[in-house]
């Protein structure tokens, strides 16, 4: 039987043309889903999406730039327009490994403009479409800093590749977990009770440490999208609980739930990056 098309649930996913969008993607179309592709590189995109419609699955493609928060506003703009609501939400593009201190087009940077405060804009600008029960998941990592850089967050002093990123993926828990209160808490109302945020972890490798491991870092990545869309799609799923890819009984990547991340000021430190991070992008939510 056809679903009507005013029926078919909607998911997006940043980094689809990586594997462990890729590996999402596939896993969000096998369960029903129609998926919005988002990358910035419109063949890559097209590509993609044109192999997955080949097969008879619902896909489209969404082109943004995470290092423009122009882009990111108009490709929000676009996905709500064309479809107006959305089950799943999949933060799962990640940089590493910049060698050289670099800004994006905001002046932020690198690591921190991508992987945190371009998912924290785009979730914002698109969560007034998310349907009565949604699911967003963010990538952090297990090399994550133990504190954010408050006093330097763009590095203008002591950049390192590894210190960089390791804030953006303790920014991209924060962020995670305080997604996931405030949907929760009476003492928010403008936030969407049906919501559930969590995050998933990566391992810790960057740079060239990472490009000699190549092959199974794919294969990590793979598991980590994969474990991904089960935690978007379950029923289980423990709302800001930190989560990592584990095998299966058959195998298959599967979602392990981690202990609760010791994060010294946790809440405080939370609400701190948000509301930075609402003055940075100039999108408050």
């Amino acid at each position: 039987m056809t679903i009507p098309a005013s029926r078919i649930e909607h998911a997006i996913v940043t980094g689809a043309t990586e594997p462990g969008g890729r590996a999402a993607v596939l896993a969000l179309l096998d369960a029903g889903l129609a998926v919005t592709l988002v990358g910035r590189s419109p063949e890559r995109l097209q590509a993609e999406a044109d192999a997955l419609v080949a097969r008879g699955a619902r896909a489209d493609v969404l082109v943004a730039d995470l290092a423009s928060l122009a882009s990111i506003r108009e490709a929000a703009a676009r996905f709500l327009v064309r479809h107006g609501s959305w089950r799943v939400l999949l933060d799962l593009a990640r940089v590493a490994g910049v060698p050289e201190r670099t800004l994006t087009d905001d002046g932020f940077e690198w690591h921190l403009g991508v992987n945190h405060l371009a998912h924290f804009a785009l979730t914002g600008l698109l969560l007034p479409g998310a349907a009565r029960r949604a699911a967003v998941v963010s990538v952090t990592s297990s090399g994550r800093a133990e504190a954010m850089r408050f006093h330097d967050l763009r590095f203008d002093h002591g950049y390192r590749p590894a210190r960089a990123l390791a804030q953006s993926d303790l920014a991209q828990l924060l962020f995670a977990r305080e997604l996931d209160r405030r949907c929760r808490s009476v003492r928010t109302p403008a936030y969407p009770s049906g919501v559930t945020s969590v995050a998933i972890q990566t391992g810790r490798q960057a740079g060239r440490v990472a490009r000699r491991l190549g092959r199974r870092l794919r294969a990590d990545a793979r598991a980590v999208g994969c474990a991904a869309a089960e935690l978007a799609l379950a029923d289980h799923t423990r709302g800001g609980a930190l989560y990592a890819a584990a095998a299966g009984a058959d195998g298959s990547p599967m979602p392990r739930r981690l202990p609760d991340p010791r994060i010294a000021d946790e809440h405080l430190a939370a609400r701190r990056l948000w509301r930075i991070s609402a003055q940075l992008t100039r999108i408050s939510w």
